[in-house]
């Protein structure tokens, strides 16, 4: 979330709001970056319910980490 993550793609909310834009098209709905965030978390949830692994818990946490920085980060711009 901090680490390799941040420099290999740029903060969360810039990354995820690539990928809304990108899954805005093909679902034909406004995505945010908070709904990316939220649904990869639930991707994770998804996956321990199938097959418990501390990998998705640990991601599952990780992407809600990434969405308390987004709102950061927009609570931050619009404060500007």
């Amino acid at each position: 979330v901090y680490g390799d993550r941040g420099e290999n793609y740029g903060h969360p909310l810039d990354d995820f709001n690539r990928t809304a834009a990108l899954w805005s098209v093909v679902l034909g709905v406004a995505i945010t970056a908070e709904h990316v965030a939220l649904c990869m978390a639930l991707m994770k949830i998804s996956r321990e319910v199938h097959q418990p692994k501390r990998d998705n818990r640990v991601d599952a946490i990780g992407y809600l980490e990434c969405l308390q920085r987004i709102v950061n980060e927009r609570t931050r711009q619009e404060g500007q």
